[in-house]
């Protein structure tokens, strides 16, 4: 992976039936506080980014009476983003803000390929709302942002972070924990590096025979294989440089079963993992098991995608 440089992080400044509220929601704060550490940690630029979307009665109002109603809108939005300047400003953080109209989503995209960021935060889903800790903007998000998103859940803050990386032996995969291993040697994390392995699929070989001992003996080499290849993967970064090393394991189970178990067992704080299945659309479709998981999860997120993804967002 790239340098991170230029953060972008999503500001909802819908609280409550207000369309701009100077009292974020807590979701948000957590992602400005995480965003403005970032940017310290990593000396990176920072964007603060807002996109109101307004409903049709709303923007025919606007119409109606667009000097009046936008720039009220637009006023109160600057207002609040001038705030978050100042409270980065105070912790040695240079950053700039920016408020369009329009899906947060679709407009967070856009600004990352207009201005090529090299990451996106943003708050997840209050609490309140059906179990899934990720909303449609954040899923939207993962799916088709170029840069990694990182969805912060607003939780008690560790002595020391545990940060699991979901590994799948992909190149991928592998910038995922160069990155986090970088992350680690400026701020102490305890790291596991996990990949899940459905060994009861062997179980359809007793139909054709194939006696338990076979069964167990070729499990117990595959759990091997793996093991060996994530050692592998591992032996490319600095990883004795840090302070708590990195946790090999091989999780026995579907992968959007198995991580997910492991996750709320270690009480990890953050999945860092990649979203892309190979599809023939470039850049559209999250793969089926990262979906999945991502439904059972109830940690921040961290998700990348492969160097040459490109997204199907485009300005219309």
């Amino acid at each position: 992976m790239q340098s991170l440089d230029s953060i972008l992080v999503g500001v909802d400044l819908t609280h409550a039936d207000r369309l701009v509220a100077a009292d974020l929601n807590e979701q948000t704060k957590e992602a400005v506080e995480r965003a403005i550490w970032l940017a310290g940690l990593f000396n990176a630029r920072l964007e603060f980014f807002a996109a109101i979307d307004l409903s049709a009665h709303t923007k025919h109002l606007l119409e109606e009476d667009r000097l009046h109603l936008t720039n009220n809108v637009e006023d109160e939005a600057h207002k609040v983003m001038s705030s978050l300047i100042e409270q980065a400003k105070e912790r040695g953080v240079e950053s700039t803000s920016k408020v369009a109209i329009g899906s947060p989503w679709r407009e967070i995209v856009l600004e990352v390929i207009k201005n090529k960021h090299d990451m996106v935060l943003v708050g997840t889903r209050p609490h309140g709302f059906t179990g899934r800790l990720f909303g449609g903007t954040v899923m939207n998000l993962f799916r088709q942002c170029p840069c990694p998103v990182y969805a912060v859940k607003k939780d008690e803050e560790p002595d020391v972070p545990e940060i699991v990386v979901a590994s799948d032996m992909s190149e991928v995969s592998s910038d995922i924990l160069h990155f986090i291993v970088s992350a680690a040697q400026v701020a102490d994390m305890k790291i596991h590096l996990v990949h899940a392995i459905d060994t009861q699929l062997d179980q359809r070989l007793k139909g054709l025979g194939v006696g338990e001992e076979t069964l167990k003996k070729c499990a117990e080499d595959i759990m091997e294989e793996v093991k060996n290849e994530l050692n592998e993967q591992l032996a490319q970064t600095d990883y004795r440089t840090l302070s708590y090393g990195v946790q090999v394991h091989v999780l026995e189970g579907s992968p959007d079963v198995a991580i997910p178990a492991f996750i709320e067992e270690h009480k990890v704080n953050l999945l860092a993992m990649g979203t892309l299945a190979r599809s023939g659309i470039s850049g559209f479709f999250i793969g089926n098991t990262a979906e999945r998981m991502l439904e059972k999860v109830k940690c921040s997120v961290l998700t990348f995608k492969p160097s040459d993804f490109v997204s199907p967002v485009v300005p219309e």
